[in-house]
């Protein structure tokens, strides 16, 4: 016999309509609580896609970083940041500075003056490269997960200033697998 019949009638009928309420492919919502720097608390979605962060004016789409310049046997010697930010139609930067805002001291990462849209209202920049044992960079070495905080500043032509935070969640084998491009292994 088959077990769902032989729910009572009133109980399917209550099971179809919480589910219905409810939902029945309901996903949790997980996060992580961190305060930056400065002291701002963020609850950061555990996701396997970043999620981009805005104002309505300036959206963080992508802050990311990679393997860099590679030595002769194709070895990284170190990491680079990448960013690419999107403005609202109409407005245009005039600034934009990056900053590390995960810890005391707050850390440039980047900074241009008079950046360019290239393209359907985005820009995109790169970071000057980082050797590891930079205080920039670093805690790439630590074999734990890690949520980063980046602190992103924008002056429109306008004059007004966007800030914006963009946690980065760094997984322990995302690390891993850098620390191994730096050692060639």
């Amino acid at each position: 016999m088959n077990p769902a019949r032989k729910l009572p009638p009133f109980a399917a009928a209550a099971a179809i309509g919480l589910c219905g309420l409810a939902g029945c492919l309901m996903q949790p919502e997980v996060a992580m609580s961190v305060t930056s720097a400065d002291g701002q608390k963020l609850e950061v979605p555990v996701t396997t896609a970043p999620t981009p962060v805005t104002d309505g004016t300036v959206t963080v789409n992508v802050l990311q970083f990679a393997p860099w310049e590679l030595d002769a046997d194709n070895k990284a010697k170190t990491l680079a940041f990448s960013f690419v930010i999107q403005f609202k139609p109409g407005t245009r930067p005039a600034k934009i500075l990056v900053e590390d805002d995960t810890e005391l001291p707050i850390l440039q990462i980047f900074e241009e003056d008079h950046p360019k849209i290239v393209k359907d209202n985005l820009w995109g920049g790169v970071s000057r490269p980082f050797a590891p044992s930079d205080e920039h960079v670093n805690w790439v070495l630590n074999l734990d997960n890690n949520i980063r905080v980046y602190r992103v500043t924008v002056t429109l032509t306008d004059g007004t200033t966007h800030v914006l935070l963009k946690p980065v969640l760094i997984p322990a084998n995302m690390k891993l697998y850098m620390r191994r491009r730096l050692e060639g292994t």
